[in-house]
């Protein structure tokens, strides 16, 4: 799904479980137990995770917090295999067409376009928000709808983030403010700026971004639009991108790199807290520092799931809900491992883990929530992904 957060977004993240026997019991058997049964009968079952891992503080997140937590309190093992989201998306549908009933995967990270296409093709499990007891303390607006599209108790809200630029102050003294200024100092400084593949769903999102400032709120209504706008400030900034824009990153960590290196002043990504690690570990420029453009920041949600054909979807919910509790959520949201953003309503918690969350600190790289205020934008219909993906690599990249 993304980096942080992703994506998703990711960029994207999925557990898989081998703890189940192949006699799968019927999902309205599972959906309707009552949680402490499904808790007791996935204990000491293995859960598998596969998921991007191009980001190390969320694969540590993982590894070294989440994992031991659950085989503490669950004596659930949780192993993390790194895969791409698109694989596991082409994975199910395959798995669908073939009538497979009993697959490999048992909760996916997912979002945006990769939910609309899983849920359209029947790809998912079913209501599970119901028997999870964590649901309650989710915020309700982020877990009804995802994109755009009613998440109908498929998915579980696991975060919440807003897209951010970063850069070098050591090397962008005057950071530009919206996109003109943005396209002015890519043009002063030739190589020191560009953005993924639209493939990748960072520089997708840098799309629809531009796209939120270049183009009208009726053409932005209408995915099948003609986006001229979009095109021809892309085509302004291409000759004076990295590489001449002959070639992009193919990934938001390809980006992180060039950045990281020096190679380029600029980098971004959904998660405004996602530069804190990088800079602790010597992995990004001390003097990171952090942009939001005038013409907004697109705010996401990114969901777990369970697959039609899960071998342990029992597993699954315990490892989801778990996922979903406060001290889990906690942890994400310090910068320690991940820094992303909780999907969580903090009025719906106790004074201690409401005052908990408060008192995390945030890094200089990091944005102040005013920074966000008037600038938030909903994300664009799952339909813009795709014709991004269709149109920039021959209105631009050719």
């Amino acid at each position: 799904m993304l980096k942080k957060v992703i994506g998703i977004a990711v960029g994207g993240l999925l557990l898989a479980g081998c703890g189940a026997t192949s006699d799968l019991p019927a999902k309205d058997e599972v959906l309707g137990s009552s949680y402490k049964m499904i808790e007791q009968e996935a204990e000491k079952t293995t859960v598998r995770m596969y998921m991007w891992g191009g980001d190390d503080g969320i694969n540590a997140y993982i590894d070294e917090y989440v994992a031991p937590k659950l085989k503490k309190e669950h004596q659930i093992t949780l192993k993390r295999v790194p895969i791409e989201t698109a694989d596991i998306i082409q994975k199910l549908r395959a798995e669908k067409t073939a009538g497979k009933d009993t697959g490999v995967i048992d909760v996916v990270w997912i979002n945006g376009d990769n939910f609309r296409n899983a849920k359209k093709d029947g790809l998912l499990y079913g209501d599970i928000a119901r028997v999870l007891p964590n649901i309650k303390q989710v915020d309700a607006a982020a877990q009804t709808s995802d994109s755009g599209a009613k998440t109908e108790g498929l998915e579980a809200a696991w975060g919440k983030v807003q897209f951010a630029f970063h850069y070098d102050q050591a090397s962008v003294a005057k950071p530009p403010v919206d996109l003109n200024e943005l396209k002015d100092w890519v043009k002063a400084n030739p190589g020191k700026f560009t953005y993924p593949e639209v493939t990748d769903f960072t520089g997708n999102t840098f799309v629809r971004h531009v796209m939120y400032g270049v183009e009208s709120n009726e053409t932005l209504k209408n995915p099948k639009s003609d986006f001229k706008k979009t095109w021809a400030y892309l085509n302004d900034l291409k000759p004076y991108l990295w590489k001449e824009g002959k070639t992009y990153p193919k990934t938001l960590a390809q980006l992180d790199q060039l950045y990281a290196k020096g190679d380029v002043a600029f980098t971004m990504g959904f998660n405004e807290r996602r530069a804190e690690q990088e800079v602790a570990s010597g992995t990004f420029p001390e003097e990171t520092r952090p942009l939001i453009l005038e013409e907004g920041s697109i705010a996401s949600t990114h969901f777990l799931s369970v697959p039609f054909n899960a071998p342990n979807p029992k597993g699954a919910l315990v490892a989801i809900n778990e996922l979903l509790s406060a001290d889990a959520q906690l942890k994400k949201y310090d910068a320690t491992y991940w820094g992303d953003g909780t999907s969580l309503d903090l009025s719906t918690l106790t004074s201690v883990e409401q005052q908990a969350f408060k008192d995390v600190p945030a890094a200089k790289s990091t944005p102040t929530p005013d920074a966000f205020e008037g600038k938030v934008r909903a994300e664009l219909d799952p339909e813009f992904f795709e014709i991004i993906r269709k149109d920039w690599p021959e209105r631009v990249a050719r």
